[in-house]
């Protein structure tokens, strides 16, 4: 092509996965919020179920089912 020039494009500056160490913030964050929204689910089946609200605590234990299915894809 007329007035090209010849390595114009470069690299888009991301770094590629896996590269940043074996102690990556973001992988951590995500864990540790996996992490709360387990015990939570958990708590939340259980505190419901102790009331006496049985199809509640199934309801919960059904959705945070669905969720982690849905994040284990």
């Amino acid at each position: 092509m007329v007035g090209a020039k010849r390595d114009a494009v470069t690299g888009s500056g991301v770094t590629p996965p896996g590269t940043a160490g074996p102690l990556d913030g973001i992988r951590w964050v995500k864990g540790l919020l996996l992490a709360v929204i387990a015990i939570c689910a958990v708590a939340g089946i259980a505190s419901t179920a102790a009331l006496g609200q049985t199809q509640a605590a199934l309801a919960i234990g059904i959705v945070a089912l669905a969720f982690f299915s849905r994040v284990g894809c």
